[in-house]
C-alpha cells in the first residue's frame, strides 16, 4: 500500500537521458567535521554545473535556483558538478513548481559515471529511497526493493529539505530533519555530487532546487 514498485523505478532510471558534468575533477582533502566544502545558491553564474535545453526537458537557472524540467514520461535528467568528494553531507531545498506529485527528485553522491553512483530520492506524493547504480543496474536499499512512504515528506508544492550523507560506508537520507533511511555499502568511496529529477507515467515535472551546501560530515 505504501510502496512504489521496483518495476516503475527501474524503468525510470534505465531511461536516463544524460549526464552533465564539467571536464575537470578536483578531490577535496580531508577536513574537519562541519567545514563547508562547497555551496551554491544559484543566484549568480553557474559554478561547475551543466545545463540542458531540448524538446524533452531542460536544466537551467531561474528563480535564483536550479530548475529541472522533465517533459517525457519515465525519464530522468540530472546535472553533476565537477567537484569530487570522499565523505560529504549534501543539503538542498527542493520544491515542485508544476506537474504531477508522482515525480522523483533528489541528490546524487559519489558519481563515477552514468552507470555507477549513489542516489537519494523522494517524491512529492510522499515516497523515499536510497539506491545505487552499479554497472548499469539499479539496486534499491530496502529489503523489498521499493520506495517507502513517509508523512515526513511534505506533499505537493511545498519545500522539502533533503540531506544526503555519504560517510565511509554509511549512506543516510534525512528529510526535514528526520532520518528516513540508512544503509551500509562500500561500492564507491569518492565521486561527484549532483541534483536529479524525473517523471513517471505523467510528464511535465518541474522542480526547483536551491540553497545547496556540501559539508564534511
Amino acid at each position: 500500500m505504501f510502496k512504489k514498485t521496483i518495476a516503475i523505478i527501474l524503468c525510470l532510471f534505465l531511461l536516463t537521458a544524460c549526464e552533465l558534468i564539467k571536464s575537470f575533477t578536483h578531490v577535496h582533502p580531508t577536513t574537519q567535521p562541519g567545514e563547508v566544502l562547497f555551496e551554491d545558491d544559484f543566484s549568480g553564474s553557474p559554478t561547475g554545473w551543466g545545463t540542458l535545453g531540448r524538446e524533452g526537458g531542460s536544466i537551467g537557472f531561474e528563480y535564483e535556483g536550479m530548475v529541472i524540467t522533465v517533459n517525457l514520461p519515465q525519464y530522468l535528467f540530472w546535472s553533476v558538478n565537477g567537484e569530487s568528494f570522499t565523505d560529504a553531507k549534501i543539503d538542498v531545498d527542493a520544491v515542485l513548481l508544476s506537474g504531477p506529485t508522482n515525480d522523483a527528485l533528489g541528490v546524487i553522491c559519489r558519481f563515477q559515471d552514468n552507470d555507477n553512483y549513489y542516489g537519494f530520492m523522494i517524491s512529492h506524493d510522499g515516497y523515499y529511497g536510497i539506491y545505487k547504480m552499479i554497472d548499469g543496474q539499479m539496486v534499491m536499499s530496502s529489503v523489498e526493493g521499493n520506495m517507502n512512504f513517509s508523512e515526513v515528506i511534505r506533499q505537493g508544492g511545498v519545500v522539502n529539505h533533503i540531506q544526503a550523507v555519504c560517510k565511509g560506508d554509511i549512506l543516510s537520507l534525512i528529510v526535514n530533519d528526520v532520518l528516513l533511511a540508512e544503509v551500509k555499502d562500500d561500492s564507491f568511496t569518492e565521486g561527484k555530487i549532483g541534483l536529479v529529477a524525473g517523471a513517471y507515467d505523467t510528464p511535465g515535472v518541474k522542480v526547483l532546487f536551491d540553497n545547496l551546501r556540501v559539508t564534511q560530515p
